[in-house]
């Protein structure tokens, strides 16, 4: 019998899901979501996630498990490096121990770039970037709807490149959010409380939002001025604040990116989310 199935597995900075898909890439089953907390060593959380897998493939033949993680990576040898949002995987290699317990080819590669991926492959879109907001700030750009990666597989570092004193992942990030949290009332408030303020119009929790937006708004000024990308997808989990922080985003790069004024660059709230960088991840089999 043919092997007809490949796995996606996106293991993040806070938690970690697989999605099962056929053939066509058609979304055939999702696994609930397991947080990294939960884990005390690198190797529970190596066997969670494998039991994860192992219990979405059930009696299917799986053709191979792609992993979408947080850089920096040699992908191409499939280990995850000295990243700094997933200490327990730090040089870890991934796709060598993966292959040995399941038996089965696996790929790994950053997740951003798998979610840039998975956003645009079909799109036809030319040229595209894709953005991660969550524990860290990913980039991962589409070039002639093709992953560019760089000369060494490591391009679209661009969260922890220096601003000022500090790095832009420092500021765009869920840390970043709770750090403005604590400017505006005194106390730190994670991410998904703001947005639930934001909703009920509290003025404080809009004013967050909206400086996140400004930050975002430079970061993205610098993206937009080197790549002149047709096109930018936000996904991550802070993206469900998309609709308070898209106005000054966008007034904030307008100010910084001739391209952003006259030409149509169309930068909006991933639809697929999470789904995405787990889509990009089986479709690393075809590249």
């Amino acid at each position: 019998m043919e092997n007809k199935y490949l796995i996606g597995t996106d293991i993040g900075g806070t938690t970690f899901s697989s999605a099962l898909f056929n053939d066509k890439y058609e979304l055939e089953l999702i696994s609930p979501k397991n947080n990294i907390s939960e884990f005390n060593t690198t190797e529970e959380l190596l066997n969670g996630i494998i039991s994860q897998i192992k219990k979405l493939a059930g009696d299917n033949l799986i053709k191979g498990v792609g992993f979408a993680c947080p850089g920096p990576l040699k992908a191409n040898e499939g280990i995850i490096l000295n990243t700094p949002n997933l200490i327990l995987l730090q040089n870890c290699h991934l796709k060598k121990i993966m292959e040995e317990k399941l038996q089965i080819p696996c790929l790994i590669e950053n997740d951003a770039n798998l979610f840039a991926l998975g956003e645009f492959h079909e799109s036809g879109k030319k040229i595209c970037i894709g953005v991660t907001l969550g524990t860290g700030l990913g980039f991962g750009i589409i070039i002639n709807e093709h992953l560019f990666m760089g000369g060494n597989g490591m391009a679209g570092e661009y969260g922890i490149s220096p601003i000022g004193k500090e790095i832009w992942e420092n500021n765009i990030s869920i840390g970043g959010v709770e750090k403005l949290s604590f400017k505006y009332f005194h106390t730190i408030i994670n991410p998904i409380e703001l947005y639930e303020l934001a909703k009920q119009h509290d003025k404080n929790a809009i004013s967050v939002w909206m400086d996140f937006g400004e930050k975002l708004g430079e970061c993205l000024s610098h993206i937009i001025n080197f790549i002149d990308p047709n096109a930018i997808s936000i996904g991550g989990g802070l993206s469900h604040a998309f609709p308070f922080f898209e106005n000054s985003m966008q007034e904030t790069i307008s100010n910084y990116s001739p391209s952003f004024n006259v030409n149509n660059i169309d930068i909006f709230e991933s639809k697929q989310k999470e789904l995405a960088a787990k889509l990009g991840a089986v479709k690393l089999f075809e590249l």
